[in-house]
């Protein structure tokens, strides 16, 4: 089988910058694609791949912040790229390191084409939602690869069954639901009612109002509440897990604060009246939640690794999902 070259530490040390750049640029073009979508400049760029037919577009407003989300993901692209050149070259044997990042590059394709999509069919609400959850799995790929690349070597990095099963199974339903929230989120956008509960917590001074914008706008509220539960669960279980590891207390600290401040953020958009700029942190905040889930669930499931791993014959075969089952 093919074998990797055994990395070196400048090597494994750019694997690591890059993979961290690519978590930080998916982010990056997540907000920017809020920024987007909140100041309605989705058709600045009425065409694709060109802007206005031209490479250099207009120095309009609308046309110039939908241009930098298309240059975003072009920097975005170019780095995750990198990063799985690196993964193939010397990391792969650590499937960990190598399948995130190759199923990232694949997702970054297809959030390429999507957002082709987005524009060439008039910003269709359920093209905006599938570009959404495809942009947010590059998060999580690239978040499991950089732990991935910062597993090796670190004297206090917990081998992954020190961790109660009873916390996996809580990481993953957290998880699952944060993408079902931030989803919605998006549903609820596109479907127009994003604006219609102009209280808070209540909506027109009721749990349960009348109509179907704000039925559904509520619903997202109720899922919020309930998802948010289960956030500051997963929180407090990370926090009394910090003997087995006290980076996974330090994720737990951090994944409440940002909670914390999402819910006020949150609230502040609607007292705000719905302003773009708060609807864009809205969704920033809601990805670094995501983020942070991811982060602790890798830390969780992804095994340390060793030098010598990367000359045992090569894992790449095999999916990481084997590995977690084991």
């Amino acid at each position: 089988m093919l074998q990797s070259r055994a990395p070196g530490p400048k090597s494994l040390i750019a694997f690591r910058v890059l993979a961290l750049a690519s978590s930080v640029a998916a982010l990056a073009q997540i907000t920017l694609g809020g920024v987007v979508r909140v100041s309605g400049s989705g058709l600045g760029c009425p065409d694709w791949p060109l802007c206005h037919g031209q490479l250099i577009p207009p120095f309009e407003l609308a046309t110039l912040i939908e241009y930098s989300h298309r240059l975003s993901a072009s920097v975005l692209s170019f780095l995750v790229l990198a990063t799985l050149i690196l993964a193939w070259l010397f990391l792969r044997n650590n499937r960990w390191a190598l399948w995130p990042t190759a199923i990232g590059m694949g997702l970054v394709i297809v959030a390429a084409a999507l957002g082709g999509a987005t524009v060439l069919t008039e910003l269709r609400w359920w093209v905006r939602l599938i570009h959404l959850a495809v942009a947010e799995g590059v998060v999580a790929c690239m978040v499991i690869a950089a732990v991935a690349g910062w597993r090796g070597g670190k004297p206090e990095a917990a081998n992954a069954k020190q961790y109660t099963a009873g916390f996996r199974k809580h990481l993953y339903a957290t998880l699952t639901a944060v993408f079902i929230l931030i989803l919605s989120g998006s549903y609820v956008v596109g479907y127009g009612a994003g604006s219609s509960c102009a209280t808070w917590p209540l909506c027109q001074g009721s749990l349960f109002p009348e109509g179907g914008a704000y039925a559904i706008h509520m619903g997202h509220r109720y899922i919020a509440a309930i998802v948010g539960l289960m956030i500051i669960g997963a929180a407090a279980i990370a926090w009394k897990q910090r003997h087995v590891s006290y980076s996974m207390g330090v994720a737990g600290l951090v994944l409440a604060g940002v909670f914390i401040l999402q819910t006020m953020v949150g609230a502040a958009t609607v007292w705000a009246g719905f302003s773009p700029e708060m609807k864009a942190i809205h969704l920033s905040l809601a990805t670094l939640v995501w983020m942070s889930l991811v982060l602790m669930t890798a830390m969780v499931v992804v095994p340390m690794w060793s030098e010598a791993d990367q000359h045992a014959p090569s894992m790449s075969s095999a999916s990481p999902l084997e590995g977690a089952t084991s």
